[in-house]
């Protein structure tokens, strides 16, 4: 925790996020084409996955620094309807740091979705909620609270997944994976995807066979010979 520094210890309530316009705009993306749009940047750690296939979500992040219950349950009261709960918990698969009964209270809130830079246990009943719920991987085996005593904090930037989340940043998920959007180009990276959709769908629509790909020019001209 050296890194956060100043962050440690301290609570921020206030949280400037998208608009709802923004984030419903993003309902019907494809993280593949946020990222695409992002310049393949953003993307979290291929290990950090949806719990169940079919598991998405979108919503402006509120964070958690560390596994600690206490922190984490804080960031939570302080979220609103829609938030996603994003736990930077040092990615540590040994033990869990959230479970069915976390999730049920953030279903309740409606909150969006967890991602969290750790394990989680209790799956079958995640997975029986449906709560989307993207993590490391799943142990029966939690922590001992506090965890980390007092290094932690809430809604300060945090790096999870290995992307740098600050609170009300986009944080999108699907089957691929969790993609953040920086706030600031929420609107703006809307805008590029929706242009991208109109297009690859209309180039879909048009295909009536398996036209051929026609690449043969462009491999000789990388050096390869045809026998």
């Amino acid at each position: 925790m050296k890194e956060y520094g100043s962050s440690l210890r301290k609570i921020v309530s206030k949280v400037d996020r998208p608009s709802v316009d923004t984030v419903r705009r993003y309902e019907d993306f494809y993280s593949a084409l946020i990222s695409d749009v992002l310049g393949k940047h953003q993307v979290m750690h291929v290990d950090l996955a949806p719990l169940s296939p079919g598991m998405r979500f979108c919503g402006p992040a509120v964070t958690s620094l560390g596994p600690d219950l206490t922190v984490r349950r804080m960031a939570i009261d302080l979220a609103e309807p829609g938030d996603v709960l994003v736990v930077a918990a040092g990615a540590v698969r040994d033990y869990a740091c959230f479970g069915d009964g976390t999730a049920q209270r953030m279903m309740n809130k409606p909150m969006a979705a967890a991602v969290i830079d750790g394990c989680v246990r209790d799956a079958a009943g995640i997975r029986r909620l449906g709560f989307p719920t993207f993590a490391l991987g799943t142990t029966p085996r939690n922590y001992h609270y506090p965890a980390s005593g007092d290094h932690g904090a809430v809604n300060v930037p945090v790096i999870c997944g290995g992307v740098y989340v600050e609170p009300g940043d986009l944080v999108f998920g699907d089957d691929d994976g969790a993609v953040v959007v920086p706030r600031a180009l929420a609107a703006e990276v809307a805008d590029e995807v929706v242009e991208r959709i109109t297009a690859e769908r209309a180039l879909r629509a048009s295909w009536t066979g398996c036209p051929p790909f026609a690449v043969e020019e462009e491999l000789v001209r990388r050096g390869y010979s045809f026998q």
